[in-house]
């Protein structure tokens, strides 16, 4: 049973919006379309690796994707969950081309076919750690003791793997998506003991669920960028021209004639992603660029959401946070 869907990051979703709206040649935009698309190709590799989960789905396992939870003072991250009445998985997936070197130092280089190398945080201790945070959640949380396994997964096929014969736990913690399937029957093998009823793995879902902590990091503050860097109006959803035009109550794009009333809900998210989720009638006029104060008015008014204050100093709650 899937229990937690896998989304888009709050991460993703603000870089994506720097994409759209951030002025032509800033010198950020350059490294904020890296890092967006380093994370989209994860994105992609972890979706990928779902349908090798599928079959799983119906067999009595519980599935969470995208958690993140508090470890003390700071959180740890699970890409994927998978909770049976025996034994508790977590599969950290990781999209990576080229050829991983694992060498006498611990470290992991990254060889791409260009011969350029990287290189990258040792994925096992990775996982390892994410295992001991996860057994002192659960054991603060008072879930009955249930043994937990972790493994990571290679979601690119073509992901080539060298290592040392002194690395003998890699067969142990990496596998590729295509075996994963093997692997989870390799752990169903090793435990035949029930640990958990159904009655208390839907109990912790519910708990892993609750406690998540979605990253919401300030990435205005990181990447240094300044109100007048951001273009302002609302982009036109089907060719991303932006600002489009107000025409007898419905917007229109100039360059590709698409029209749609609510058209201004999509940049109303963005406004969300950047600024937070309060907004007055002011920002809305100012971010939307509507010259009418009324006009506004009557844009919130017909969306019904929350809002405090009076008429002047009223402040609405966007719902995209």
């Amino acid at each position: 049973m899937l229990v937690k869907d896998r989304s888009k990051s709050l991460r993703i979703k603000k870089l994506e919006v720097f994409q759209r709206r951030l002025i032509q040649n800033h010198p950020k935009l350059l490294p904020i379309t890296d890092e967006l698309g380093g994370r989209l190709a994860g994105h992609h590799g972890e979706q990928s690796n779902d349908y090798f989960l599928k079959p799983f789905l119906s067999k009595g396992y519980t599935v969470l994707h995208d958690l993140r939870l508090a470890a003390h003072d700071s959180f740890f991250q699970i890409d994927t969950l998978l909770i049976s009445t025996h034994y508790i998985l977590i599969l950290e997936v990781k999209y990576i081309t080229g050829t991983l070197h694992f060498d006498h130092l611990n470290q992991v280089i990254r060889v791409r076919d260009d011969g350029s190398e990287e290189a990258f945080q040792n994925p096992i201790y990775q996982v390892k750690r994410q295992r001991s945070h996860l057994t002192d959640w659960l054991s603060r949380n008072r879930v009955p003791h249930i043994p937990v396994h972790s493994l990571v997964v290679m979601s690119n096929p073509r992901t080539i793997i060298k290592s040392l014969p002194s690395h003998k736990d890699i067969p142990q913690y990496i596998t590729h998506s295509p075996y994963l399937q093997e692997r989870i029957q390799v752990f169903d093998k090793m435990h035949s003991v029930e640990k958990l009823t159904k009655r208390e793995i839907t109990k912790l879902s519910k708990l892993l669920v609750r406690q998540h902590t979605p990253d919401n990091p300030d990435l205005i503050k990181r990447y240094q960028i300044e109100e007048k860097d951001i273009i302002k109006g609302v982009y036109c959803t089907k060719c991303f021209y932006m600002p489009v035009v107000r025409k007898n109550n419905t917007w229109v794009c100039p360059k590709c004639s698409k029209k749609d009333r609510n058209l201004h809900l999509p940049s109303l998210e963005d406004y969300a992603l950047l600024y937070g989720a309060s907004i007055t009638n002011k920002e809305f006029c100012n971010f939307l660029q509507i010259p009418s104060r009324h006009v506004a008015k009557r844009i919130l008014s017909n969306m019904n959401l929350p809002h405090t204050g009076g008429c002047k100093g009223r402040t609405y709650t966007l719902p995209y946070l």
